[in-house]
């Protein structure tokens, strides 16, 4: 699916200038081209709902003067409170070229292990890769359904192709599956030590019970 994203040139960097330009409904934004920067202006609202349907990963066709080109989002600048973005960074891909990126990692299925009574550990939640940019994908995809208690899934399990050259740590978790849900350790931990606590009350009790007169 294509991701078109509507742009124009902005002819004023100031920082004034970008203030005016954010009031106006627009978001002060640099491509990072193959051989030149560009200035641009991009609509908030539009770019605001397309958000939600992007990834580190995502390509966007960026038309500006009636040519498209390929970008993702390298970077950008937002004001949480007023939920708006600031500035945005493009980098332009180079179909010619490999390109670096992080691709997020989709987790699927339910596991035996958390079936078992075990929780599920995240611990990498995207893989960086070297890749042409017609290979740049959304996500990658695991389906953890067999791993059991205690086992673990490495970026090195990660089967991409050739297509792909990993530059993440291969020994990096990915998912693991715990022995023991973290709230149930808390339970087994304070039944353990009121249970010693009233065997160590009842004895003391019992040793300075004097014995029964006869």
């Amino acid at each position: 699916m294509e991701i078109l994203l509507e742009a124009k040139k902005r002819e004023n960097t100031k920082k004034e200038a970008c203030k005016r330009y954010r009031k106006e409904g627009f978001i002060p934004a640099v491509i990072y081209g193959v051989e030149e920067n560009k200035n641009i202006l991009i609509n908030s609202l539009a770019f605001s709902r397309l958000y939600p349907k992007l990834t580190r990963s995502t390509v966007i066709n960026i038309k500006l003067d009636g040519k498209k080109k390929d970008v993702f989002i390298k970077d950008y600048d937002k004001d949480y409170l007023k939920d708006r973005f600031l500035h945005i960074d493009f980098f332009e891909l180079d179909a010619k070229k490999p390109t670096r990126v992080d691709i997020p990692i989709n987790v699927v299925g339910n596991a035996v292990g958390i079936r078992d009574g075990g929780s599920l550990e995240r611990h990498t939640v995207a893989v960086t890769v070297e890749c042409l940019p017609k290979d740049m994908v959304p996500h990658f995809e695991i389906n953890i359904e067999d791993m059991k208690i205690n086992e673990s899934f490495h970026i090195k399990d990660l089967v991409l192709g050739d297509k792909y050259k990993i530059i993440t740590n291969p020994e990096e978790v990915v998912v693991r599956i715990s022995g023991i849900k973290a709230e149930e350790q808390t339970d087994d931990t304070t039944t353990t030590t009121t249970t010693a606590a009233t065997t160590a009350t009842t004895t003391t009790e019992a040793a300075a019970t004097p014995p029964a007169s006869k």
